[in-house]
């Protein structure tokens, strides 16, 4: 008999979001070849309110289908943040217990810091079992430091056993919130090597019905946080001594409206294009026909978009925040100060100008695989005395 993990996580496709927590949709699916797998995919009331009426978007084909639930996650919502934890706790104890004791877990591990890290710790201590807590970014860089927010983290960083970290950055960062550094691993996201990879440049433009202008690309939620309007005004900067770049933007967010209106204003509408929400499987194409994958972001752990352009032999330029500059070198791409328009401007041109090696750029990400993370997520919860079966 397996093992039995039970996950709890907001970062995971939902039938109105299926994008959503693509890196951990992988994950787990990953972890499924080893070990038996629920997943509890918390859904807040204003979530569930808000897409109501929204119609249910087909979720691929996993190994975990039909072993995921979205149970009502009940809170106020900009008020008593420090509830939260708590209110998930409770949330789940009315709508799960039932699940949760039929599945009988050997593990739990909670994968967002808070209010997941509470509120599973607090539920694997009811089962006498091991928590772990894999953290991503902003929950730690954002979330983390509201000042009711902090003491939980550090509460649950006494009681697990174990934290997945990805980045050595976030490590620090948890260090300082006073988790035990003998239980916090770095493990960092994988690829999918068998849907990013380089691919002729004619192929991928053909696929998409593009024509040869080089184009800088974009991918992610469109944030203030994330930079999305910071490479619009770069981009303009750079509109006279490259008169046929363009820029195309994938994703969606609070930002899409003003970033179309400053298209509009701009006048580049012809130039700068928001193609909405792109499918996992179709970024392949996007990042073999680009001359650049740009995220100018202000906070990230590691951003599996760097990592996927990467993969397919395409340069990038980031800030060099978070977790990034570990996995961004020279040979592969070019890191600038988060909120300077002018300094992000000049490392696009500089990066237009360099003349890139595309194997190398593939053969650095190939070392970011699923299979690594994998092995190094099942090495950390065998590293608490109990070996997995």
């Amino acid at each position: 008999m397996r093992s039995r993990l039970l996950i709890i996580t907001n970062l995971y496709p939902t039938p109105w979001e299926n994008l959503r927590g693509t890196f951990n949709f992988q994950q787990f699916n990953h972890l499924a070849a080893h070990l038996d797998i629920r997943i509890i995919v918390p859904v807040s009331w204003k979530d569930r309110f808000k897409h109501r009426n929204s119609p249910a978007k087909k979720l691929l084909e996993h190994p975990l289908q039909g072993k995921v639930v979205y149970p009502l996650y009940w809170y106020t919502p900009g008020f008593f943040r420090g509830t939260y934890g708590w209110s998930m706790w409770a949330s789940l104890q009315l709508q799960c217990r039932k699940l949760i004791a039929d599945f009988n877990p050997d593990y739990l591990l909670s994968s967002w810091a808070y209010p997941e890290g509470v509120a599973g710790t607090r539920i694997a201590q009811s089962l006498g079992i091991p928590a772990f807590v894999k953290v991503h970014g902003s929950d730690v860089n954002i979330t983390a430091q509201h000042p009711h927010v902090a003491p939980q983290i550090h509460d649950w960083g006494q009681k697990v056993a174990g934290v997945a970290s990805v980045s050595h950055d976030l490590k620090k960062k948890l260090k300082k919130l006073g988790v035990p550094e003998s239980r916090i691993h770095v493990i960092y996201n994988g690829i999918d090597h068998q849907r990013f990879h380089p691919m002729a440049d004619d192929m991928a433009r053909k696929s998409l019905h593009l024509d040869n202008a080089p184009f800088l690309l974009y991918v992610g939620d469109l944030k203030a946080r994330k930079g999305c309007m910071d490479l619009l005004l770069a981009f303009l900067k750079l509109e006279k001594k490259y008169p046929r770049l363009k820029l195309y933007i994938a994703g969606t967010g609070v930002m899409q409206i003003p970033l179309q209106q400053h298209i509009e204003q701009a006048g580049v509408a012809n130039k700068v294009q928001l193609l909405g929400k792109v499918q996992h499987a179709d970024l392949n194409q996007w990042y073999n026909a680009a001359s650049l994958t740009c995220l100018p972001s202000y906070n990230e752990g590691v951003p599996n978009v760097l990592l996927e352009s990467m993969a397919c032999g395409t340069p990038v330029v980031a800030t060099g925040i978070g977790g990034i500059p570990e996995v961004v070198n020279s040979d592969c791409g070019l890191l600038t100060e988060p909120g300077d328009i002018e300094a992000l401007a000049q490392k696009l041109d500089n990066a237009l100008e360099k003349n890139w090696n595309q194997e190398r750029i593939h053969q650095h990400a190939s070392g970011f695989s699923w299979e690594e993370n994998t092995r190094k997520m099942l090495d950390m919860f065998r590293g608490n005395g109990d070996p997995l079966k």
